[in-house]
């Protein structure tokens, strides 16, 4: 199957869909005819701004994103800096090609590239409302033709709008669960068997200001005033029990 065919039959098949696993696994199929093993569907924050709840969908590796987001890395993100202002798909080597990057934007690429993610493309996207988003894909090397770039737009805009109509139905609404990275869930499942941030950070080898950090980024995407209430929101939803 040839690589435009198979972006459209990504497109048709996921028109009715409303479960965000299948709609993960359609969009890794996809990706994988253009030799990319990793991706990230993700709203852009503000400079300034965390990711914390701005992931749609997450193909990356479950360590990485829980590093990349509890470490904060997309302030120093050469790629993430570059995207406040690209309006087409670029690579990531394009994006840093003839740049002096500053020592804590090296250490974010050579940590990627040490778990294979050594270059990549990144598909800008705006919706109506002009926010922006970004289809990010990754692999150890990319070899894309021009037409390859634009059938992969093709696949981001309609993945990102099928993302935004599953947010806006009652359906989306029970399928699409928050981004928590493996560490805020187990922080949140702790919290909920009654132990203190002193306790969790003992029992999973943390600091305690790295446990705070995880409970508060949890709650924050739970949308949750506190870490009581984050809690409730977890069991409602099925992310912990």
């Amino acid at each position: 199957m040839n690589r435009l065919q198979s972006a459209l039959d990504f497109i048709e098949s996921i028109s009715n869909e409303v479960d965000v696993d299948a709609m993960l696994d359609r969009l890794r199929r996809v990706v994988g005819q253009f030799g990319f093993d990793s991706f990230l569907l993700t709203g852009v924050p503000d400079p300034g701004r965390r990711i914390d709840g701005y992931i749609m969908l997450s193909g990356w590796n479950e360590s990485w994103l829980e590093r990349y987001v509890s470490q904060d890395y997309v302030q120093i993100d050469p790629i993430a800096r570059r995207l406040q202002s690209a309006t087409d798909p670029f690579t990531w080597s394009d994006a840093i090609q003839g740049r002096e990057l500053a020592p804590d934007a090296r250490r974010v690429m050579a940590e990627a590239a040490d778990i294979g993610m050594c270059d990549g493309l990144c598909v800008p996207l705006y919706d109506l409302d002009g926010r922006r988003s970004v289809l990010s894909l990754a692999s150890q090397s990319i070899d894309l033709s021009p037409a390859d770039k634009g059938v992969l737009h093709l696949v981001a805009m309609y993945a990102q709008n099928r993302i935004h109509d599953m947010v806006g139905s009652n359906a989306g609404r029970r399928a699409v669960r928050p981004a928590l990275s493996p560490r805020e869930r187990e922080c949140l499942q702790w919290t909920a068997a009654g132990k203190t941030s002193w306790e969790i950070a003992a029992i999973l080898c943390l600091s305690q200001s790295t446990t705070d950090g995880y409970i508060a980024s949890a709650t924050r995407k739970l949308g949750a005033a506190n870490r009581t209430q984050a809690v409730a929101e977890g069991i409602r939803r099925g992310i912990i029990h």
